[in-house]
């Protein structure tokens, strides 16, 4: 569960315009994500109050993922705004909605363990796959 939560939260910095990104721990446990070229984007870990933060390479907060009353996972700014709320689907899919209640993406698992990513049409964004170190590697198509 925390790995899919981890890698659904990250298909926003796939979603800016890099051609793959990949995820791995660093030797003080925090999720390091980096793009093609192998350059920190972002680093996330949990912060006292157990919610997980999302910070860029100087420190700054990007983006913190909390659960709300309803049990949902939230995805704030760093000013606090709700971007999206992620929830569950009757079959099991993760399903993520923008502020207003649309659904922006859906999340589910392919006959290979990978997470496919859909659109609000149903349409493959991409893909996330395990590499042979067993890092989380985004593939956009």
């Amino acid at each position: 569960m925390k790995h899919l939560i981890l890698t659904i939260t990250l298909i926003f910095f796939a979603l800016i315009g890099y051609s793959q990104i990949t995820y791995s721990k660093d030797y003080m446990g925090n999720t390091v994500a980096k793009d093609q070229y192998g350059n920190v984007i972002a680093v996330g870990s949990k912060d006292y109050l157990g919610n997980f933060v999302w910070k860029d390479e100087y420190g700054n907060v990007i983006e913190t993922q909390s659960k709300n009353y309803l049990g949902q996972t939230e995805v704030k700014d760093q000013y606090g705004n709700t971007q999206n709320t992620r929830s569950r689907d009757y079959l099991g899919n993760t399903v993520q909605k923008d502020p207003y209640g649309n659904t922006e993406y859906t999340y589910s698992k392919d006959y290979l363990g990978n997470t496919v990513v859909k659109d609000q049409y149903g349409n493959v964004v991409g893909t996330y796959k395990k590499d042979y170190l067993g890092n989380v590697v985004f593939e956009p198509r």
